[in-house]
């Protein structure tokens, strides 16, 4: 799914930069002409299009793509951990007793191998990310609600307003 995204989105943004057009596509008018400042607002007839393939593809099988490569990422990296999932999920246990882990996942950041889990308890959802190597806990964060998002640094209206 990510590969099937990030493909989709370099096209998109190939083909509105005006890299990548059919052959019989329009020649830009002044008027039609993309501007070159970063924070252009997006118009114009080189952000209105649509793509439409040969092939077709269903949505079940985008997924069971995405999972086939993501098992086969898991597969190749797991040889370079030095500790389990279960040893993973251990460290993240201790740190937060009584949490139900939703998910963990081996990943790379930044060529760093980790474990990232999300604990979830009553109220509360954390992401801690445990070292591949050893089984320390690299990070351990809660994750803000989404209406702490949304409303963090907001006014509060007064009643006069």
């Amino acid at each position: 799914m990510k590969r099937w995204l990030l493909t989709a989105t370099a096209a998109a943004c190939l083909a509105s930069a005006g890299w990548w057009h059919a052959p019989a596509a329009h020649a830009l008018t002044p008027s039609d002409a993309v501007s070159a400042e970063p924070n252009a607002p997006v118009n114009g007839p080189s952000h209105q299009f649509e793509i439409h393939s040969s092939v077709q593809v269903s949505r079940e099988t985008l997924r069971e793509a995405y999972q086939a490569s993501h098992d086969a990422y898991t597969k190749k990296l797991q040889k370079y951990a030095k500790c389990t999932e279960a040893d993973a999920r251990k460290a993240v246990m201790s740190e937060h007793p009584g949490c139900k882990i939703e998910d963990i996942q081996l990943r790379n950041i930044r060529t760093n191998l980790v474990y990232m889990a999300i604990a979830r308890d009553d109220e509360d959802k954390y992401l801690v990310i445990v070292d591949a190597g050893n089984g320390n806990i690299l990070l351990d964060r809660r994750i803000p609600t989404h209406h702490e998002r949304v409303f963090a640094g907001a006014p509060i209206p007064s009643r006069d307003e």
